[in-house]
């Protein structure tokens, strides 16, 4: 009997030729994705196949990944997911939460290829098509944004890694250096574990982000059936299961803990030049009382300059929050990047307006409670 290929993970690629004769087949064929994968020095965990497949299980999104074939038969892959409802609604690289996107290509991108790729995004038929590179490239795709592009700014924190663990130790703050001392005197013990070893941590930090729901919503003023709710939605525990799956070695699950509490456990992903850190939680108490998380952090770091990663990326963070200050104080870099977004209706606006309604009704409450 004669099998027939699985369609199961893409649909059938189509193959377009755009201006200058750059050849488009999406989605982007698996095997040239993984080899561009390997094939460039800045390539992140987040812009691997195996991560694509955890957004398509986590949150259903279908593969609209495309890759370019230049005149001169250079190849380009661009990760892109894709939400569907009949009609492509949106397209994204990648959706809010999920990390970096961008290009790869063999030896690494150019201002170029961002150029060729934004013209080719700009006539999508797609409420809204998006890409948020990795902030140390940003500057060639801001470049070769059209007028058009909607350029959406964040800041996150870096560490570059280079020196080695000696020179990044003392470019810590004196605060950062006290809590790992103070940590490793009280016998807080951090571990590592990937793969099959991670399910164990996986139960834990899904223990510990339940808990932390009540005090977010303290923080933010927010009703707690709200916050449960949201959090349902969001169903960050899950995300972090479908990504450990999916992912295999380079999903690492840190934690520390002391006697046998757990004070925190954080979700890395890793690529041979850039680790990065994506969903963590805490119990906020413990921590403070231990220091749990300045140890957990650098032991997280000294590991990354063992394995000769050359960039740390901390993630995203509001300016002057604790938990900015928290990144600061491992020498981590502020990098000013942006999210780059076509819209054919005010998508992003509207978000905007929703949130500055969600704070307003916040600040509301805070006042009515007294706080």
């Amino acid at each position: 009997m004669t099998m027939r290929p699985t369609t199961v993970w893409m649909p059938t690629a189509r193959s377009t030729v755009t201006g200058g004769g750059v050849q488009v087949v999406s989605p982007a064929p698996r095997a040239a994705w993984e080899r561009l994968y390997a094939a460039d020095p800045d390539a992140i965990a987040t812009q691997s196949p195996a991560w694509f497949d955890s957004v398509r299980a986590a949150r259903g999104y279908a593969d609209a990944s495309r890759l370019y074939r230049m005149p001169d038969g250079r190849e380009l892959v661009l990760p892109l997911a894709a939400q569907r409802l009949g009609i492509t609604l949106i397209e994204e690289s990648w959706p809010h939460g999920w990390g970096y996107g961008g290009l790869l290509a063999e030896g690494g991108t150019t201002d170029r290829d961002a150029a060729v790729v934004l013209a080719d995004l700009v006539r999508r038929p797609t409420v809204r098509t998006a890409v948020t590179p990795m902030p140390l490239q940003i500057a060639g795709w801001e470049a070769a944004a059209p007028a058009q592009a909607l350029r959406v700014p964040f800041t996150s924190r870096v560490i570059d890694l280079r020196p080695g663990f000696d020179a990044v130790w003392r470019g810590y703050r004196k605060s950062a250096r006290r809590g790992v001392r103070t940590a490793e005197r009280l016998g807080v013990e951090v571990q590592r574990a990937s793969g099959v070893d991670a399910d164990a941590v996986l139960v834990t930090f899904t223990r510990l982000y339940g808990a932390a729901i009540k005090r977010w919503a303290a923080q933010r003023g927010q009703p707690l059936r709200v916050a449960r709710l949201l959090a349902r939605l969001r169903n960050v525990p899950a995300q972090a299961a479908a990504v450990a799956s999916a992912m295999g070695e380079d999903c690492v699950i840190w934690s520390a803990s002391i006697d046998g509490r757990p004070i925190a456990v954080d979700v890395m992903l890793q690529s041979p030049g850039h680790h990065m850190s994506w969903l963590g939680a805490m119990d906020a108490d413990l921590a403070r009382d231990t220091a749990g998380t300045y140890l957990l952090q650098s032991r997280i770091i000294e590991d990354a300059c063992r394995r000769g990663v050359r960039h740390f990326h901390l993630g995203e963070s509001d300016p002057g929050s604790g938990v900015d200050a928290f990144k600061a104080g491992f020498g981590a870099a502020a990098v000013s990047s942006i999210a780059l977004r076509f819209e054919r209706l005010p998508v992003t606006a509207t978000e905007r307006r929703l949130r500055a309604g969600f704070a307003m009704v916040s600040e509301w409450n805070n006042r009515r409670a007294g706080r």
